[in-house]
């Protein structure tokens, strides 16, 4: 895999870490803003950089907690298509979240399953218990 260029990852992780901190002072839009910023930044395809899962997924938590499940939704799948994507549990809980809120309790199930597969029911513990529900029967 290519390596991005020290001065645009840099640029990169300044956007990050700005949309990080806005994020953490509940400012979701100029969150998503920063975040946006760095997407914007990768060369295409832009899925195939790792910095790209740490920034979809960014973005997509910034969205869902804009209660926009819809962009949260499209972003956490964004972040599956990266590199070490299907490998993180916490995407596919975030995913699988934003399909449960969008009614799509099969595929919800499925995203939540695979989290579950990866991190265990400790991923669950400080989240809403209706996730955890939506799959406690089948494990």
């Amino acid at each position: 895999m290519e390596e991005l260029f020290d001065e645009l990852f840099n640029s990169i992780m300044i956007d990050l870490e700005k949309g990080d901190q806005f994020e953490e002072r509940k400012e979701h839009n100029l969150a998503i803003v920063n975040y946006q910023n760095g997407i914007e930044k990768l060369v295409p395809p832009k899925t195939d950089w790792e910095i790209a899962l740490h920034l979809y997924t960014a973005l997509a938590d910034a969205y869902f907690n804009l209660k926009d499940y819809i962009k949260a939704s499209y972003n956490y799948n964004q972040a599956l298509q990266c590199p070490e994507g299907t490998a993180n549990g916490y995407v596919w809980l975030g995913y699988g979240q934003s399909l449960f809120e969008l009614g799509m309790t099969d595929k919800a199930k499925d995203a939540l399953m695979s989290s579950y597969m990866l991190e265990g029911n400790e991923i669950f513990d400080d989240i809403d218990k209706k996730y955890f529900e939506l799959i406690k029967s089948s494990i």
